[in-house]
């Protein structure tokens, strides 16, 4: 077999190897969701499944990063979910099957984001890595674990060695060492591309059930054409085609988020759910913050939704949040023991650099201009931060759920965050430059949802399944 087909057929046999897994889940779990939203959340289950065993199992357990430990995690979700699907032999739930003839907005949808995600998965299969953070770190890293077998690599915990970033957390580096590992990739071969490209179609899929539960196919079908059709998305930083974490993040915090909102949701979304926010907290610095967010956000949301005069006991109404606040406490814990053994060096230390007062507010007039030309930058963003205003604007009324302020807050978060780093960083305009669409990346999915709740009015009498709410 030629070694350019081996390598393609690596790569995308380690996006069906988190596919796999995470299904598994999915059955075992029973979640209640779309065909779409049921492949879409498979794949970042699966990611948050694999990766994370092998991190706490290599760190805790010493267990290798090899092929054997890999297959294994694959098979545990795999084999049980299957066998709990032919005991209950159950219908699919939630599916909403609905008519056959598709909105033409979601025809749209599903042609653009397909044609758009196989560019992706071509141009992935294709050419060498060439972003800055994807060589310099997050593969940097992949390469350094594989070659110790381990999540402690000796290279890490020396402090004699120059290594950027020594104590980032390494769930997406130990995603790749799992495909390289169970591909048997050589040094020179990068069939972990497809891995990062793979979270493109999965933002848009959970994007869509989570715009139909609110706001019904049709305007889920604009929602997603617009996500499809965002330059930031796909090929800036942060984007899809690079190695970046940003929109692994993205997926992971928002899809979280989403299963927690779900009106009805049971103690499967509460796990489902903690593996995704256990999977944001070991993904990115910022991410134990934002999955903590996310966990307040959704238990806020739940004791809102709750009428006054209900039966059901609050603490019930909360187990889900209460499941997922306990694997995002153990992923937490899990990465402060890990990185108590690296000496910090290379890295910015923010937790060093003093306190927000007063920057917090006198780098406003400074950094706001600079900000506000990120927005409307036109290789960046296209239309895009033009014509959400008047969206949001003109719908305003669907607004006014339940859910809507707990999205808007979850969206928020990741610039808030942004701003603490801006207000204590030494060179703040540079920070800007470098990480502001990254963070509009990280917040992206739950905007998304705010457009859909706004772009609801058009369906009038339409009910849906996060907040409750009539649209119309």
């Amino acid at each position: 077999m030629p070694p350019v087909l081996a390598e393609a057929l690596a790569g995308l046999g380690g996006v069906a190897l988190f596919a796999a897994a995470g299904g598994g889940w999915i059955l075992l779990l029973g979640l209640s969701l779309s065909r779409a939203g049921r492949v879409g959340y498979a794949y970042l289950l699966g990611v948050a499944w694999v990766a994370g065993g092998l991190y706490a199992g290599s760190h805790l357990f010493h267990l290798p990063l090899n092929r054997s430990s890999t297959l294994a995690l694959v098979a545990l979700p795999g084999v049980a979910g299957l066998v709990r699907w032919a005991w209950r032999r159950a219908p699919s739930q939630g599916g909403g099957r609905g008519g056959r003839r598709l909105p033409l907005s979601v025809l749209l949808a599903v042609i653009v984001g397909s044609i758009v995600s196989l560019g992706l998965f071509v141009e992935a299969l294709a050419n060498p890595l060439l972003d800055w953070d994807g060589r310099m770190t997050w593969a940097s890293q992949a390469r350094y674990l594989r070659a110790a077998g381990t999540v402690d690599a000796p290279v890490l915990r020396k402090e004699r060695w120059f290594i950027t970033h020594p104590r980032y957390p390494v769930l997406l580096p130990v995603a790749q060492v799992a495909v390289l590992e169970t591909f048997n990739a050589q040094e020179d071969e990068e069939p972990f591309r497809p891995l990062y490209a793979a979270f493109f179609p999965a933002f848009l899929l959970v994007l869509g059930d989570g715009a139909r539960r609110v706001a019904g196919r049709r305007v889920a079908g604009w929602v997603v054409l617009a996500a499809a059709v965002a330059p930031f998305l796909v090929h800036r930083e942060g984007g899809a085609t690079g190695a970046y974490s940003d929109l692994p993040l993205a997926c992971f915090y928002g899809g979280g988020l989403l299963l927690l909102l779900t009106r009805k949701a049971r103690w499967g979304e509460g796990i489902a759910a903690g593996l995704l926010l256990a999977a944001a907290a070991l993904s990115k610095n910022e991410g134990a913050i934002l999955a903590g967010f996310a966990l307040v956000a959704a238990a806020w949301a739940t004791l809102r939704r709750l009428p006054r005069n209900s039966s059901t006991p609050s603490a019930k109404r909360l187990t889900p949040a209460a499941l997922a606040a306990l694997f995002t406490l153990a992923a937490l814990l899990l990465f402060l023991s890990w990185r108590a053994a690296i000496p910090n060096r290379h890295d910015e230390g923010y937790e060093k650099l003093g306190g927000l007062w007063p920057a917090v507010v006198t780098r406003i007039p400074r950094l706001l201009p600079l900000l506000l030309a990120r927005f409307f930058d036109w290789d960046r963003w296209t239309l895009f931060w033009w014509a959400a205003p008047v969206v949001l604007l003109a719908g305003r009324r669907g607004l006014r759920g339940r859910i809507a302020l707990p999205l808007a807050l979850a969206w928020g978060a990741p610039l808030a965050v942004a701003w603490g780093a801006y207000s204590i960083h030494w060179d703040p305009y540079y920070l800007v430059q470098v990480t502001w669409d990254r963070m509009l990346i990280q917040g992206s999915l739950p905007f998304f949802l705010l457009l859909a709740l706004a772009l609801r009015q058009s369906v009038v009498g339409w009910r849906g399944t996060y907040g409750g709410q009539t649209a119309g």
